[in-house]
C-alpha cells in the first residue's frame, strides 16, 4: 500500500493516519485569542484602578 498526503500541509501520511496540522492550528489560534481576552482583562482592571 501506499501513503496518502494532507490536502492541508502536504503531509505524507499512513493508510488510515489522520493528519494533526489542522489540530495544532485550532490550538495556536485558541492561545492567541486567549492572550488577546487576558490582555483586555488587565486593562480593564487598570482602568478600574486608576478611577
Amino acid at each position: 500500500m501506499g501513503y496518502k498526503t494532507c490536502p492541508y500541509c502536504g503531509a505524507h501520511l499512513d493508510p488510515g493516519e489522520i493528519c494533526d496540522c489542522q489540530d495544532e492550528i485550532a490550538m495556536s489560534q485558541r492561545e492567541e485569542q486567549s492572550k488577546g481576552n487576558n490582555d483586555d482583562n488587565n486593562k480593564k482592571k487598570e482602568e478600574k484602578h486608576d478611577e
